[in-house]
């Protein structure tokens, strides 16, 4: 990780257990994520997975981009994607999205979910906290979703993390953290679509 003397700091645009998140004022396609140094657990693994990622050349489309570290006495900040709406998409949650999703939107939400854990599989990619609060959704003026992003939860907790570096491991975990997802989402889009069939 990159050394500096103090955080350059933007807006303060989200916050979580153990970060914030500010816009970048040194360019605007980013954001920083920043912990305490002694709180900074989760963010220190994301860091080390994101580089393993970058030396393995994989950037998928549902991974937020990638751009940096920082380290100094006080913090450990993360530089990625500003992941934000623009022209052509509005970004939502999809917790927030299945709240207001037609029957006819989660036809091709189910397809895009699909689609996505296949590729989680195919690139071995570890997401150990999959829940739709942390997930964001780009969709189109014709509600049409474009992407679908993790927002955090990336590598593998264990104290030897074999699901990373070996996809049967991986492939057992991916499946694992899909299926308590899948309950959840299906738990969420179930109390959309009885609302649906009262008129609501």
């Amino acid at each position: 990780m990159r050394k500096m003397t103090a955080p350059k700091l933007g807006k303060k645009i989200g916050s979580g257990t153990e970060r914030v998140c500010y816009e970048n004022p040194a360019n605007p396609n980013t954001c920083l994520k920043v912990s305490k140094k002694d709180h900074s657990i989760q963010t220190l693994r994301e860091i080390k997975y994101f580089k393993y990622l970058q030396k393995k050349k994989i950037q998928a489309s549902f991974l937020p981009k990638f751009y940096g570290s920082y380290i100094n006495d006080k913090y450990v900040i993360l530089e990625q994607e500003y992941l934000r709406p623009d022209s052509e998409a509005e970004t939502i949650l999809l917790r927030a999205y299945i709240r207001r999703a037609t029957q006819e939107d989660f036809i091709q939400l189910d397809q895009k979910l699909h689609e996505i854990k296949k590729e989680i599989i195919r690139l071995n990619v570890i997401i150990s906290d999959i829940r739709t609060g942390n997930i964001l959704l780009f969709v189109n003026q014709n509600r049409i979703v474009t992407r679908i992003v993790f927002l955090d939860g990336f590598g593998s907790p264990e104290f030897i993390p074999l699901p990373m570096y070996c996809p049967f491991f991986g492939k057992l975990k991916i499946e694992r953290q899909w299926k308590k997802f899948m309950k959840r989402y299906n738990e969420e889009k179930a109390t959309r679509l009885n609302l649906i069939s009262k008129g609501a």
